[in-house]
């Protein structure tokens, strides 16, 4: 008898612990945050794109895991221009996490941008490791979100 009880409680307890998937109900994703930032002077605080030091048209973020150029999206708001890059983030490591900021023809800021998916409490959400960028100061702002690259 004792034996049929053990049995039961140890199937029980089988089934509660491993026979559902608290999961299964719940869809949760949240993408990679974007990379949203103005260019400024690193003296004057001057915004670089406002003043035409450099033009939207030319500034550009390059992959260079596979040379995959990004789609930026551009605001503005009372001569602050901010950039955005929703592109960036999906590939996730250390392999890709690589990047260049293109201003013109002779500005090329090389910068680390990593990420890694991350699964917790049923919902699966992008997590920024690092961010390093060189040939500017990288600021993120009381804004959210928001970089400031003083050149």
């Amino acid at each position: 008898m004792k034996k049929n009880a053990l049995l039961v409680a140890l199937a029980c307890y089988c089934l509660l612990n491993f026979g559902c998937n608290k999961c299964d109900d719940i869809a949760c994703f949240s993408p990679p945050t974007e990379f949203v930032f103005r260019l400024l002077d690193k003296d004057s605080g001057e915004d670089l794109v406002a003043n035409g030091t450099f033009s939207t048209e030319d500034i550009s973020i390059v992959s260079l895991a596979d040379e995959k150029s990004h789609e930026l999206s551009f605001s503005s708001d009372e001569g602050e221009f901010i950039i955005i890059d929703q592109e960036i983030g999906w590939n996730t490591g250390a392999e890709k996490a690589n990047y260049e900021l293109r201003l013109n023809e002779t500005t090329t800021l090389p910068f680390t941008y990593e990420t890694k998916e991350v699964s917790k409490d049923c919902c699966t959400f992008f997590e920024l490791v690092k961010f390093e960028i060189n040939g500017a100061d990288g600021v993120l702002s009381n804004q959210q979100n928001l970089y400031l690259l003083k050149i």
